[in-house]
């Protein structure tokens, strides 16, 4: 279901990368040595994170964060995966990570990809890490983007943007959305722990070759057999892109289910708040969900019947917002024209674009939920 063609896809191939240079005499000093056991202690996650087996990243985990996602058809995966659950320190503060998204850096394998090419003279911000940062090529850091603060760690291949956390230092509230640093503030000298048994699992990953999850070895991959459309990042532009339909959004153990992950456009008509199944909303979240599967299922001969887009049409609001986009998309049908193509259509992304910015008001409601979900699971344990 989910193999789709991929643009310049290379052969498989991992290069071993060179040694790490000697930290530069700029770099900040190392912070005085800390338990991360004792922070797990002391935390009112405690119950929750005692099972875990933490460490520190190092320099062999910096380079698996740093894979080539065109010579390593795993390395998207690989990267989620090890930042499932992870755990960033800075002095007396710790955030463990619940729920993210990870982007390529290369336009030609990721359509969402990180600017780096100045707006109206104005460069944008990047999540490139610095030269002097304490693990090599790894960096976290505040990203102002689209009125959010946004938490993103920076590798020379990705960068991923945190969309759930909560703080271990203190019983501040679940952070969920884009702007999820929680009052956390990083430093290029911030401490970064992951769980060892994603080591393990990576290990046993690699050494497979043959299919996983049932999707033959390309560079789409599911990370969890389960819940597909959660696993689609939240977007809102690009919609006739094949990468805007990637697999790369991760949750933690402590939060991969349909209680306590974030809302996203794909899932709305999947939640418990939307009793109506005759919604505008969930009207809108299934037209998307719908297009999702038809790329995952055709790739680039993707295409949406007419009979699809009228049908759902009439579960809308009669003369609301939602159903007027709907009726704007049945006038790209011409004549006795009743499929149209999905990928490289233009018009239709533009509609789609629309269609997903009017969902937020709505994502941003039932992420208010979400919040408790994840503030009972951690507290109730």
């Amino acid at each position: 279901m989910m193999t789709l063609p991929v643009e310049n896809q290379s052969p498989s191939l991992i290069l071993i990368p060179k040694k790490r240079m000697k930290t530069d005499e700029e770099s900040q000093p190392d912070l005085p040595p800390c338990s991360i056991r004792n922070i797990i202690l002391n935390s009112h996650c405690k119950v929750l994170l005692l099972e875990s087996n933490y460490i520190e990243l190092d320099h062999q985990t910096s380079l698996l964060l740093n894979s080539s996602w065109t010579l390593n058809p795993l390395a998207a995966k690989i990267c989620a995966h090890l930042l499932e659950e992870v755990i960033f320190l800075e002095g007396s503060q710790s955030l463990l990570i619940l729920n993210g998204e990870i982007y390529s850096r290369l336009p030609s394998l990721d359509a969402h990809y990180e600017k780096t090419t100045s707006t109206k003279g104005n460069i944008p911000q990047s999540s490139l890490p610095h030269t002097n940062t304490r693990y090599q090529n790894v960096e976290l850091c505040i990203i102002d983007n689209d009125n959010a603060k946004k938490l993103v760690l920076g590798t020379k291949t990705m960068n991923a943007l945190f969309t759930s956390s909560i703080r271990l230092d203190n019983n501040q509230s679940v952070a969920v959305g884009a702007s999820s640093a929680n009052g956390f503030i990083p430093s290029r000298n911030t401490r970064i722990f992951i769980e060892k048994r994603k080591l393990e699992e990576i290990e046993i990953m690699g050494k497979e070759n043959k299919k996983l999850d049932g999707i033959e070895s390309s560079a789409q991959h599911l990370l969890y057999p389960f819940d597909e459309y959660a696993q689609l990042r939240q977007l809102r532009s690009k919609f006739d892109r094949l990468s805007t339909y990637l697999c790369y959004r991760f949750s933690s153990k402590f939060t991969n289910d349909v209680r306590t992950r974030p809302w996203t456009i794909w899932t709305i008509a999947d939640r418990s708040r939307n009793q109506d199944n005759d919604s505008s909303v969930v009207a809108a979240s299934n037209l998307l969900k719908h297009i999702a599967t038809q790329v995952w299922r055709n790739g680039v001969e993707a295409s949406l019947n007419l009979n699809i887009v009228t049908s759902l049409k009439r579960r809308c609001k009669q003369s609301g917002g939602i159903e007027k986009i709907f009726s704007c998309i049945e006038d790209l049908y011409e004549g006795t024209i009743s499929i149209i193509t999905i990928i490289g259509n233009k018009e239709l992304n533009r509609l789609l674009g629309t269609l997903a910015s009017m969902l937020s008001s709505e994502i941003a409601k039932g992420n208010e939920q979400i919040n408790k979900n994840i503030q009972y699971v951690f507290n109730g344990a």
